[in-house]
């Protein structure tokens, strides 16, 4: 069964107007990763802003400058964990917006968390880059934990058992089934106690769902929850008008890493097909259109 989710309205006449100075961000956060490497963590938001406001108006990432946008976000959030996984002062380099950049690595910070490890994670999926997804995958959950709550922040403990549930899978780890059990028992409502009982079962439990069937592949109930993920996603951020307004609404990156999995599967496998589209699946970064255009 073919699926078809749309997204809500987030278009403002300031995103189109705004577009060269965009671009100009985009390279001077670049920079400052050599000139300022202790304020890496000031550059994720930036350009990962930058990325959804290019696709909230190019929806299908039609464009080769979406693409650019999307790959700068996934280097600068990799980049940061590079920074912060070496020992303080180890000479790094890495490529941001088409230039090796060269610094030294700053040691473990606070911004080394879960959440930001999420979304490196998910981008670097969305962009194909298996060397960058699996040098995440081999940060230990227990190193997360103890950079992410050295100032003093706080995380669920589900959170931590989904990031190592996803390494078992990638990596081939044995763990897997029991790591992702306990991520869906921690993320009951009853038991979170830093989220919504709203923000749990919209947001942070369907991705969970859609990956329990990706894994199991499971082909229609892995695009039954996708869908039905989308939809819950589009009904959190509708609920109310600041919620409608905000960018944060625009791409559920968790899911679209998982559509974008389950597309590279169905090219080599028949009996699983992708079969949800949406503005919230940017198409051609399922599809991996624009992938070897440039190197990333």
């Amino acid at each position: 069964m073919n699926h078809r989710i749309f997204r809500h309205d987030l278009s403002r006449p300031d995103y189109v107007n705004d577009a060269e100075e965009r671009a100009e961000e985009t390279e001077e956060e670049a920079a400052s990763l050599e000139t300022h490497p202790q304020s890496v963590d000031m550059s994720l938001s930036p350009l990962y802003l930058n990325a959804r406001i290019d696709l909230v108006l190019d929806p299908e990432a039609v464009k080769l400058g979406t693409w650019e946008s999307w790959v700068g976000a996934m280097q600068v959030h990799h980049a940061m964990f590079v920074m912060t996984t070496r020992p303080e002062g180890t000479p790094v380099e890495f490529l941001v917006n088409h230039k090796i950049r060269r610094t030294t690595a700053i040691g473990p910070r606070y911004c080394a968390n879960a959440s930001n490890w999420l979304t490196a994670f998910a981008l670097a999926m969305t962009c194909r880059d298996e060397k960058r997804w699996t040098e995440l995958c081999e940060i230990p959950v227990d190193s997360l934990r103890e950079w992410g709550e050295s100032d003093g922040a706080q995380y669920d403990p589900y959170v931590y058992h989904w990031i190592a549930a996803i390494q078992a899978f990638l990596l081939n780890r044995s763990d897997l089934a029991d790591e992702l059990q306990a991520a869906f028992e921690l993320s009951d409502p009853g038991v979170v106690r830093y989220g919504s009982e709203e923000a749990v079962n919209k947001v942070i439990f369907p991705p969970m769902k859609v990956f329990l069937q990706l894994v199991g592949n499971e082909p229609e109930e892995f695009n039954s929850a996708l869908a039905e993920g989308l939809e819950l996603w589009r009904d959190y951020f509708t609920s109310d008008e600041k919620r409608a307004k905000s960018i944060n609404g625009a791409i559920p990156l968790l899911l679209l890493a998982f559509a974008c999995m389950a597309y590279d599967i169905s090219q080599h496998d028949p009996s699983f097909q992708l079969e949800v589209e949406s503005d919230f699946l940017p198409k051609h970064i399922v599809q991996n259109s624009w992938y070897g255009q440039f190197p990333i």
